[in-house]
């Protein structure tokens, strides 16, 4: 999956993003490679409140053949 960094605009894989845990351990992305947009494991912990989020994640189309559908699916099920 691709992320967006809301800040600066760059788009790269997910695995180019420091990651973090907020305070009740979800995994959240802590930084851009490219720029000085941060997000502290307070403001991930608040997320689920709304507000403005410095990070996207870049949703991919879904496959048109049928084993590529199972698999997409699957790693939109958690």
């Amino acid at each position: 999956m691709k992320v967006k960094c809301i800040k600066c605009g760059y788009t790269g894989k997910e695995a180019e993003f420091p990651k973090g845990h907020d305070f009740f351990q979800q995994s959240y992305i802590a930084c851009c490679p490219k720029c000085d947009n941060r997000q502290t494991p307070g403001d991930a912990s608040m997320r689920s409140f709304g507000g403005e989020r410095p990070f996207v994640f870049i949703r991919e189309n879904e496959p048109d053949d049928v084993v590529g559908k199972v698999f997409y699916r699957a790693n939109e099920a958690s």
